[in-house]
């Protein structure tokens, strides 16, 4: 794809969901290695393909900063973009985590950006909402992503900062999944279905009890205790309804919302490695290799479309709103 200057001008933000699930993914293959003997160059290899894909986004991100501020401002402001705004940091944060079996002192450096990244992300964007009115239309799923960012903070954060530092980052971001939750199932129950673009984003519920699962068992030092049962059986209920509806995300029409399918999964797979971790049955054994396969052909397919897409330069490109 040939970007000029008025093509990267609509170089979206929410296209660093893309780092998110492969991170996500990368991560995966990090466990699986160590808890069921997966081949350590799969890991390797994707590490190499995320880091690589995080720094041309984050770059090009940047130059259109520096060359449309008020393209970027626009995003900012946008009620349903400016969600994504919280993506950059997660991408640090998730970077963070995918570099900690490799290089600790890279996943360290990744998580000092991250994290102060992420608090200021999550003031503005909820003083955002808060000083602003809003439709019912404009809530959707995607309101999750600053929220999840939080809960991630304590995956890295428990080896570097003193505890109460992760412990304030769960607190915070599962009050506020809770409180988003209530307002989203009123949204999606009670009034007009979300649009055909949004639809994957239906995925997000399963990220915040996912992620605080895996947060959960950072911060209690490796233990499954009946919080944490409660964050993943929330998470994989989720799953199973979502897998029984998926008649309703069937769609041949490419949108960059399809990356909402990809880092919950990858969550969900991550939260299971370690429930075999703990309990070794057959059960956890062989849910780990489904979602490992399933997250696998989701976003390996998700990428490959996006590819394509990218080859008929139908990604940077002025939206209609």
């Amino acid at each position: 794809m040939h970007l000029n200057k008025r093509s990267l001008e609509y170089f979206p933000i929410q296209l660093f969901a893309v780092v998110m699930g492969l991170s996500g993914l990368t991560i995966v293959f990090a466990k699986a290695y160590h808890l069921i003997h997966m081949p350590y160059w799969i890991y390797a290899t994707l590490l190499l393909i995320d880091t690589v894909l995080f720094l041309a986004i984050f770059i090009l991100y940047t130059i259109k900063w520096l060359l449309y501020p008020q393209a970027v401002q626009k995003e900012f402001i946008h009620p349903i973009k400016s969600s994504f705004v919280a993506t950059i940091s997660i991408s640090f944060l998730l970077v963070s985590i995918a570099y900690y079996d490799f290089a600790p002192t890279i996943s360290v450096l990744f998580w000092y950006i991250g994290t102060p990244l992420q608090l200021a992300f999550t003031i503005m964007i909820m003083k955002y909402w808060i000083r602003n009115e809003f439709k019912i239309v404009h809530s959707n799923p995607a309101w999750f992503i600053p929220i999840v960012g939080n809960v991630l903070v304590p995956i890295i954060g428990v080896e570097t900062v003193p505890i109460w530092v992760s412990v304030f980052f769960f607190a915070l971001g599962v009050f506020f999944w809770l409180v988003l939750f209530t307002i989203m199932m009123y949204r999606i129950v009670f009034h007009q279905p979300l649009a055909k673009k949004l639809l994957p984003t239906l995925f997000i519920l399963i990220a915040p009890p996912a992620v605080g699962f895996i947060s959960y068992f950072r911060i209690s030092e490796g233990s499954i205790d009946s919080i944490s049962l409660f964050l993943y059986f929330i998470a994989l209920f989720t799953l199973f309804l979502l897998l029984f509806m998926v008649r309703i995300f069937d769609s041949k029409e490419f949108f960059i919302s399809w990356w909402a399918y990809t880092f919950p999964l990858a969550a969900i797979t991550i939260a299971t490695l370690l429930i075999q971790m703990t309990f070794h049955t057959l059960l956890t054994y062989w849910g780990s290799i489904f979602l490992i396969i399933l997250t696998s052909a989701v976003i390996g397919f998700v990428l490959f479309r996006t590819i394509q897409e990218c080859r008929a330069e139908k990604i940077c490109i002025e939206e209609v709103e």
